[in-house]
C-alpha cells in the first residue's frame, strides 16, 4: 500500500501540499522562507493528450511576477519520462520556464541547516510584547544583523528564536544563504501584520 503524502503548510501556498519526499519537503521550506520567492501553488495533475497524468507540479511565483515550474531533477515520476506533464504545467500556469532543482541544491549547506532550524520554531507561541520589540527595531534601524538586533530589543524570549518564528509567519525575512549566525540579515517581511491589528502602539 502507498504511504500517505505528509501535508506542508506555509504561509505562501493557498494551500497544503502533499509531499512523500522529505528532499521536496526541504525545497518547500527553503523556498517559503526565501524572500526572492512570493507564492507557491501546486497542481497535482494536467491533462495532456486526452490522458490525466499526474504530476504533483511545484509553481514558483518570484519578485518581478515570473513564474516557474520546479523540475525536482532524478524524482520525475516514471510515468512521465520526458517531462511532458511539467511542461504541460508550467504553459498553463504561464511560466517564464522551467527551474531544475537537484537533491545537491536542496541540500546545500549552511542553507539545508538554517532553514531546518528556523522551521522548527514555527509552532512557538510569540508574545506580543517580543513581536512589537522586533518589529519596532527593524522599522526604526532598518535590516540588522541578529547579534544588533539582539543588543536592541529586549524580548522575553531569547531573540534568535523569536526571529525564527516570526520569519515562519512572514512578519521578517532571513538571508540564509550565509547560515543563521550572529551576522545573519534579519529585514521586515512584506507580510507583517499591523502592531495595531494587536492592540499595541495605540
Amino acid at each position: 500500500m502507498q504511504k500517505r503524502p505528509n501535508l506542508f503548510i506555509g504561509y505562501k501556498s493557498a494551500k497544503a501540499i502533499p509531499v512523500r519526499d522529505p528532499m521536496v519537503r526541504d525545497f518547500l521550506i527553503q523556498a517559503t522562507l526565501d524572500p526572492m520567492v512570493f507564492a507557491i501553488d501546486y497542481q497535482p495533475t494536467v491533462v495532456h493528450a486526452d490522458r490525466v497524468l499526474p504530476v504533483n507540479g511545484i509553481v514558483l511565483e518570484r519578485c518581478g511576477d515570473r513564474r516557474f515550474a520546479v523540475d525536482f531533477v532524478g524524482a520525475r515520476p516514471p510515468t512521465d519520462p520526458q517531462g511532458e506533464a511539467l511542461l504541460q504545467v508550467a504553459f498553463e500556469r504561464g511560466c517564464a520556464g522551467i527551474m531544475e532543482v537537484t537533491a545537491a541544491d536542496i541540500r546545500a549547506e549552511p542553507r539545508l541547516s538554517s532553514a531546518r532550524e528556523v522551521w522548527g520554531h514555527g509552532s512557538i507561541y510569540v508574545h506580543g510584547d517580543d513581536r512589537a520589540q522586533i518589529v519596532e527595531a527593524l522599522e526604526s534601524e532598518g535590516p540588522l544583523e541578529m547579534a544588533e538586533l539582539d543588543r536592541l530589543a529586549d524580548t522575553r524570549r531569547e531573540t534568535r528564536a523569536v526571529v525564527c518564528a516570526l520569519a515562519c509567519e512572514g512578519s521578517v525575512e532571513l538571508d540564509l544563504r550565509l547560515g543563521l549566525g550572529p551576522a545573519a540579515t534579519v529585514r521586515l517581511g512584506s507580510r507583517r501584520p499591523s502592531l495595531r491589528m494587536h492592540g499595541y502602539g495605540a
